[in-house]
């Protein structure tokens, strides 16, 4: 048996119900209760310029925690491999969203959003949020997970798949024609006459 809250209308018309609703959501939105994101897409060229940081590695923690009224998680990656920014060992950067248990059990969801667990590999593309924090490019395009599979183990970015050195020689690429300023918005390769 299925539990149907009653509908609840004000008196009137089925007009005035409508502007109630209508009034409602333009409430809650004031408020802050509900709230939409939206992501542009975004191609690998573009993800790998707007990243201060390029990295591949495996997760090493992860930990949620309140701030403010967020629920926000923090993952920490060990490097393999850099591809842009400051080498370093491991690096850390934060998402929106996660379970928390105090004061109560609670967990935030950001649909779409990456799920990150310990031993998990992939490469990951950061940059940082007004305050500082390190964040994923594109809520979710910066995280770049490893999979694996029959044909042995593999990356899949914009509906194509490619090994992992094969994705790691395509980062490369772009971020040496991007410093050396021989691609153009769009990541395409243009000639540069001295």
């Amino acid at each position: 048996m299925r539990f149907h809250p009653p509908l609840i209308r004000p008196p009137g018309s089925r007009r005035a119900g409508r502007r109630f609703a209508v009034t409602a959501c333009l409430v809650a939105l004031g408020t802050g209760l509900a709230s939409a994101t939206l992501v542009r897409r975004m191609d690998l060229p573009e993800v790998v310029r707007t990243a201060e940081t390029i990295v591949e590695g495996k997760v090493t923690s992860v930990r949620s925690f309140w701030e403010g009224r967020q629920i926000w998680t923090e993952v920490a990656v060990a490097v393999s491999r850099s591809y842009k920014g400051r080498g370093a060992d491991d690096v850390t950067f934060r998402q929106l969203g996660g379970s928390v248990e105090e004061p109560v059990p609670l967990q935030m969801t950001v649909p779409g959003a990456p799920r990150h667990l310990e031993g998990d590999g992939g490469f990951y593309f950061l940059t940082r949020r007004p305050g500082g924090h390190p964040i994923l490019v594109g809520v979710w395009v910066g995280h770049v997970p490893l999979r694996r599979d029959d044909r042995g183990e593999h990356v899949s970015f914009d509906g194509r798949r490619f090994t992992p050195d094969e994705f790691a020689e395509r980062i490369r690429t772009l971020v040496i024609d991007q410093s050396a300023g021989r691609a153009d918005d769009r990541g395409t390769v243009r000639e540069v006459r001295p």
